[in-house]
């Protein structure tokens, strides 16, 4: 006699992205997204490199004529608070009601808290710190009340991703606290942004590391995700299927990188591993990962090539079944999943190590002794309860 399957009761929380435009140039396409939205002052935010190392900028100023109402570029790495309270003025300053951000996660998220304190009136930065989920993520007077947020938000951001790290399809976004070297997290109901332009050709200006290493930050999403023990048959098919595609075609984006049909593949990927963004616990190398970047400045993409292999390791004997089907969507049937994962990383010329990262091992005690303390560690699905135990990790991590 068959067995009746356990009846598994699913919630999916869609965010408030509206739309995802893939393959065509942010020229053509953002015009008509600004006039759907109403907007009158549109004010860009991008790196400054990207500013400086495409001519893209001029012609959106000139199609967006009288709605152009600025662009700011002082963002630095890991979102500083200090840069987004004067990216907050700036857009004040010149009467904004949508942002586009042009640029990685870090861009993405400095707007994501622009908005944030436009809608709620956050006049200084300690107001601001009444939003934040201090240190650890769970700490704060605000943190998750969203009753704060019962109406759609008085501005809200067009995403132009230049990295593949996801952070468009989130409502969280991270800032750092320079003082503490400590990441704080923001997060709201409508902080993801309302539209996402995925321009390849854009992309050819992002420098080949920090495109590669953030597809496998990206990867990483899909893998945590698929591991979690809030996945369910819907994520799992968008987490397998983007393994698949980053697989295929980052090797043939590191061999020809102006291949622009690849370029877009590599977004497609990212937009499948991203499918559950805040709606899934993510573990051990997401946790450590962002310890790394506030302690040690070592970028997101990066920490993601270096601990996600690790995790998997450590992680292997608790989820063995799982591990093989992510084998398998690699392209790497019978391989361990560490294994295949490390070996896709390698084959791009990232980095495997903490070594090659030049962390310090004397730094390693003290990674340990903030990571087990942050509450997606604690989500790995092999349980850490000690800071040696993701000793074994780092030590793993370490080459």
């Amino acid at each position: 006699m068959n067995q009746s399957l356990e009846l598994e009761s699913i919630q999916f929380n869609y965010s408030a992205l509206e739309s995802v435009n893939s393959g065509a140039a942010v020229t053509s396409v953002l015009p008509g997204l600004v006039e759907l939205m109403g907007a009158e002052r549109v004010f860009l935010v991008a790196s400054r490199t990207l500013s400086q190392t495409t001519g893209e900028f001029q012609a959106l100023e000139d199609i967006l004529g009288d709605h152009y109402a600025g662009l700011f570029t002082e963002i630095g790495a890991h979102t500083p608070r200090a840069d987004v309270l004067k990216a907050l003025q700036a857009a004040r300053d010149t009467g904004a009601d949508v942002l586009v951000a042009l640029g990685g996660g870090s861009i993405i998220d400095a707007c994501k808290v622009v908005q944030l304190a436009i809608d709620q009136d956050i006049q200084t930065e300690a107001e601001l710190l009444q939003y934040a989920q201090l240190g650890d993520g769970s700490r704060g007077p605000k943190a998750g009340d969203y009753s704060l947020f019962s109406k759609p938000s008085k501005i809200r951001q067009i995403a132009v991703p230049t990295t593949l790290s996801g952070a468009e399809f989130s409502n969280n976004a991270g800032v750092l606290d320079t003082q503490k070297s400590a990441k704080e997290g923001y997060r709201g109901i409508d902080l993801c942004p309302q539209h996402i332009i995925y321009d390849p050709a854009l992309s050819v200006h992002t420098p080949e590391w920090l495109w590669l290493s953030t597809a496998i930050r990206s990867l990483d999403h899909a893998i945590e995700g698929y591991c979690s023990v809030d996945s369910h048959a819907y994520l799992d098919g968008h987490f397998l299927h983007a393994m698949r595609l980053f697989a295929e075609s980052l090797p043939q984006t590191k061999n020809n990188p102006d291949d622009l049909g690849a370029r877009s593949l590599n977004q497609q990927a990212v937009w499948l591993a991203c499918c559950g963004l805040g709606t899934v616990a993510h573990g051990g190398s997401h946790g450590i990962g962002y310890i790394l970047g506030s302690l040690c400045g070592v970028p997101h993409g990066y920490t993601s090539c270096v601990m996600l292999p690790a995790v998997l390791e450590w992680n292997s004997q608790n989820n063995s079944q799982q591990q093989k089907a992510i084998a398998d969507a690699l392209g790497h049937p019978g391989q361990s999943a560490a294994d295949a994962v490390r070996n896709l990383i390698a084959s791009l010329d990232l980095p495997t190590t903490l070594q090659q990262l030049e962390v310090q091992s004397d730094q390693l005690p003290a990674i340990a002794e903030r990571a087990i303390k942050h509450p997606v560690v604690r989500n790995n699905p092999r349980r850490l309860e000690s800071a040696q135990q993701v000793m074994e990790i780092l030590q793993i991590a370490w080459g």
